[in-house]
């Protein structure tokens, strides 16, 4: 895992490592954690957040780290992570 996202990746590794099973999160934190600004599909588009899988996006970080998302609500900014299945 590399670029931008790979710290919402380790994160997300972190998590699972914990034994946490979901995660209820913001696209503030996100940001936080990534340290930067998500692109503005992250806010306008839910494709963003899918589940699809694509090469250099950041899918590849929840993927790989073994979570899905889910509850994408981007009028309050919000979605879940949960551990994938």
């Amino acid at each position: 895992m590399t670029g931008k996202y790979k710290p919402l990746y380790r994160y997300l590794v972190k998590k699972r490592q914990e034994g946490r099973t979901s995660w209820h999160a913001t696209f503030t934190e996100i940001e936080a954690i990534i340290d930067a600004p998500l692109p503005p599909s992250a806010r306008t588009q839910p494709l963003f957040w899918s589940n699809l899988r694509q090469p250099r996006r950041a899918s590849t970080a929840w993927f790989e780290a073994g979570w899905k998302t889910s509850n994408v609500d981007l009028q309050s900014e919000t979605l879940m992570f949960r551990i994938g299945t």
